[in-house]
């Protein structure tokens, strides 16, 4: 594939003296669009645009199946307060980016974002008939050091457009595979279009963003791989869940690691490129096998086994691999 030229952005969007004297930037009238799929996405958006208010009945009572209403309630409830962050996140990168193509999809993006959060601050209640509870501190950290930084819009837009949105998107359409009651399916149906574009911008515009990459790209991939974790501890409550529902963490992780990789790939390589791969490799490796070792030790009702605990350590004594799955869990 041919690599993108990251000095080919056109400024339509800075605004600085130096565009208040002499023109251009944001104040560039001429409507060229050279990002021409970038702008026709942003005009996508327009067209699909639907509203909370009238998108579903909302005085009508939702009777979703009641073997699943709780663990979809819980998935919801975990993906709900990233949709607020990402409000602060999108519309921060609408001031960051150089082309008026992104910085207007970046807008409309914010606005989409605070959409899908007020639908499923509705939703959620309905669903289980108590109000919605307050996230943990583990998903507090993770939507807040895994999403925003407002002097790195490389990484905000890598967390949001091409990591947490796929993730997102993936689990809302298991979801719906379940999911009984029409007012449900209907919404998380509007959110998953929406989140296809959000996805597909990433791709797009990310090459607007590639000098702040290059520039703090080993930041970037720790803050990463330490969102990562974070994101494994504060999805821990949801073993039980996900099995419920049949969603496998391991598998959504791994598209998104590939999805990850499809979109830094348009890009030039840097020096260390061999050593980025290395380590990718190994983290997609090890995935799936932390994610087993959570579940192994997990009761049914999401608490900690403690006999399966102590008889993993127990094994951890005798066996390197042992240990190795210990301090992976």
């Amino acid at each position: 594939m041919q690599k993108k030229d990251p000095s080919a952005v056109r400024d339509t969007a800075s605004m600085s003296w130096r565009h208040v004297l002499l023109g251009g930037g944001v104040f560039d009238n001429t409507g060229e669009h050279p990002n021409k799929k970038g702008w026709e996405i942003y005009e996508l958006g327009q067209r699909s645009f639907w509203a909370v208010p009238t998108a579903v009945a909302w005085d009508e009572p939702v009777r979703e199946d009641p073997e699943y209403a709780e663990a979809i309630a819980a998935m919801l409830g975990f993906l709900c307060p990233g949709e607020k962050a990402a409000v602060t996140g999108a519309s921060l990168l609408s001031t960051r980016v150089k082309s008026e193509e992104a910085k207007f999809y970046f807008a409309e993006q914010a606005l989409e974002e605070a959409k899908h959060y007020d639908a499923l601050r509705r939703l959620i209640p309905k669903i289980t008939g108590r109000p919605m509870p307050a996230p943990n501190p583990w998903v507090r950290l993770l939507y807040s050091f895994g999403v925003v930084d407002e002097n790195d819009p490389a990484f905000m837009m890598a967390s949001i457009n091409i990591i947490g949105e796929h993730l997102a998107n993936q689990i809302f359409h298991q979801i719906n595979h379940v999911a009984k009651d029409p007012t449900v399916r209907k919404v998380l149906a509007l959110i998953g279009k929406d989140e296809s574009r959000h996805i597909a911008a990433g791709q797009r515009f990310f090459v607007e963003v590639y000098p702040y990459l290059k520039k703090h790209r080993a930041e970037i991939m720790a803050k990463h791989l330490a969102t990562t974790v974070v994101l494994l501890i504060a999805a821990y409550d949801l073993v039980q869940p996900l099995a419920k529902l049949d969603i496998d963490l391991a598998q959504i992780l791994d598209a998104m690691y590939t999805h990850y990789e499809d979109v830094l790939g348009t890009l030039p390589p840097f020096p260390e490129q061999g050593i980025r791969d290395a380590l990718m490799r190994h983290l997609r490796k090890q995935t799936p096998r932390t994610i087993a070792n959570v579940k192994s030790v997990t009761t049914a009702d999401g608490r900690v086994d403690m006999k399966r605990l102590v008889a993993m350590c127990s094994r951890a004594l005798v066996s390197p691999r042992a240990l190795r799955d210990l301090i992976a869990a």
